[in-house]
């Protein structure tokens, strides 16, 4: 888990139990909120859908049981991904059964044993998160995987499945499933095929908290160095053959092709059965089962036309070509993540605001990201943010970004608890030491107003047509703020910018006033604020044009990254 605590939502309509449950899961670190039946339940979910990390759910309730809770759960997108642990006193198959071809994949007795409390409920939250990273790298990875038509890939550790589940997953639609799944078969081709972890040893390191450590030793040794998996990708126009092929003996993959009640209590052993729910059409092993065929069907409509046959080669570490080819596709994913020209035009159509920017990372990768966000005809957000160091480490942080951004767009309206949520989640998240500075605002026309909240930024500035109210013409804002990801608890002020038609608003990383120039000089804030007062009035809409004369002088190769984004209020 994460350094931030475990949330877990605890749902039981006897005090006693909840108590119980609450006591063993806040010993071990755990935070916890309590429900004493399914309808309360149900409303602390929608008014906190993405605050749980787990639920233990009691099965037998007054007003709404467990499965009908669950079945809520399960329909509702915001909420159907959370992990769910049944905790019942009817051990009856038939129930187990019905609680599994419902969703409920992780199981508890009663009365509840402390050590299989917390082994079951870490084991839930390790899996949930573990299939939340799949689904996060896979929306950082490059497309050009869907040119991919043949290729043979292969790859010794779990580290380097989980790479290419998330790679090859964009090869076909239904991607965040395609991962899990894949992820899923690889690791059982490393774990249980090439270095022979059954399932009774899986359980035994699994309980002492130490099946990592067993896997990397085991990879460590000569036997584990000389093995890999070996994956072969054919693709057709209406379906995906995956054949996946390990180098040990094999096991009775039959026990485990479906979650059986028997072993619905157990903390592990669900990954061929969740990987054939949720990934494929068909899931066929030989019969030692040291091969594995797994079959995506049904076209992608967004398919590319162009084709390619390649034979990739074994996947190694620091391999200078390999590197080259990781920033080359880092480069390609990070530009994919800033708005396309379909963001802007929306803007222009809906709003007639025009916003554009300029993009210059000072490497080739950058901690730099932009992006807006039309909230109603009324309402543009618009945020930038600026991650500390350069290169990859602080490229991948802006892909953390986009997706935390993503997530906390039913705050797209309130800036100041926007950025305190972005905080709470990046808390934790980022490795230590590093940190970042955020602009999110919103230019409200109904309000005339820029509202906005910032976290240790350049000020935005605003050009009011023929002067307006600053002698200047330029009204400059305040950008301070605690930067994000260094304490949970910050809170963020909302500010306020008047704002007039024809006037442009601006917004910039740091890079732009502290990068020198070709004279050795820096512009700086005032510096800034008398260039962009210069610039007439009728100058193009442009980040390139309004700046152009900083822009011309920087002095190259950046020495930071340098983002700048113009916009006109009609």
């Amino acid at each position: 888990m994460s350094d931030a605590p475990a949330r877990a939502l605890v749902v039981d309509d006897e005090r006693m139990n909840r108590e119980v449950i609450v006591a063993n899961l806040r010993a071990a670190g755990f935070e916890t909120v309590m429900a004493e039946d399914g309808v309360q339940a149900w409303g602390i979910l929608q008014a906190h859908p993405g605050s749980f990390d787990v639920i233990l759910l009691d099965r037998r309730m007054p007003r709404m049981n467990g499965m009908e809770l669950l079945t809520r759960l399960k329909a509702d997108d915001k909420l159907a991904h959370i992990p769910v642990i049944m905790q019942t006193a009817y051990a009856e198959t038939e129930d187990v059964s019905e609680g599994i071809k419902a969703g409920a994949y992780y199981y508890l007795a009663k009365p509840l044993d402390r050590r299989l409390l917390l082994s079951v409920t870490e084991a839930a939250i390790a899996d949930h998160q573990r299939r939340q990273r799949l689904a996060d790298d896979l929306d950082k990875r490059t497309t050009a995987i869907l040119l991919l038509e043949q290729g043979r890939f292969r790859f010794r550790t779990l580290e380097e499945g989980h790479t290419l589940a998330v790679a090859l997953a964009r090869s076909c639609p239904q991607a965040r499933h395609l991962a899990a799944g894949l992820s899923e078969m690889f690791t059982n081709a490393v774990e249980h095929g090439n270095l022979g972890i059954d399932f009774d040893l899986k359980a035994e390191l699994v309980a002492a908290k130490r099946w990592r450590q067993e896997i990397e030793a085991r990879l460590d040794t000569p036997l584990g160095r000389s093995r890999s998996v070996e994956v072969l990708v054919d693709r057709h126009p209406d379906a995906i053959r995956f054949v996946i092929r390990d180098q040990g003996k094999g096991f009775d993959w039959r026990a485990y092709d479906d979650i059986s009640p028997e072993r619905a209590f157990a903390t592990h052993g669900r990954g061929i059965a969740l990987a054939r729910r949720l990934a494929f059409t068909s899931v066929e092993y030989n019969d030692m089962g040291n091969e594995v065929t797994c079959i995506v069907t049904g076209p992608n409509p967004e398919e590319p036309a162009y084709v390619i046959c390649a034979e990739a080669p074994a996947i190694t570490p620091d391999r200078p070509a390999a590197e080259a080819e990781e920033t080359r596709l880092a480069r390609s994913m990070q530009m994919e993540l800033l708005p396309n020209p379909q963001v802007l035009a929306e803007a222009a159509r809906r709003l007639g605001i025009q916003v554009s920017a300029h993009f210059e990372p000072s490497s080739s990768l950058g901690g730099d990201l932009w992006g807006m966000h039309v909230i109603d005809d009324n309402r543009l957000a618009l945020w930038l943010a600026d991650f500390s160091g350069h290169g990859l480490g602080a490229a991948l942080n802006t892909f953390r970004l986009h997706t935390l951004v993503a997530q906390c767009t039913p705050l797209a309206d309130m800036p100041g608890a926007f950025l305190a949520e972005i905080n709470r989640r990046l808390t934790g998240l980022l490795p230590q030491g590093q940190y970042a500075a955020m602009t999110y605002g919103v230019i409200d026309l109904g309000a005339d107003a820029f509202v906005y909240a910032a976290a240790a930024m350049p000020a935005p500035l605003f050009r009011h047509a023929g002067g307006g109210m600053a002698r200047s013409g330029v009204e400059r804002g305040d950008g301070s703020g605690l930067p994000l990801g260094l304490t949970q608890g910050a809170t963020y002020v909302e500010r306020n910018m008047r704002l007039t038609a024809g006037g442009i608003l601006v917004l910039a990383s740091d890079g732009l006033t502290d990068n020198p120039m070709t004279d050795g000089t820096r512009l700086g804030n005032s510096g800034m604020e008398t260039l962009l007062a210069q610039t007439e009035t009728t100058t193009p809409n442009s980040a390139d044009s309004v700046l152009a004369p900083f822009l011309a002088r920087v002095k190259r190769p950046l020495r930071d990254d340098l983002t700048v984004l113009c916009a006109t209020i009609p």
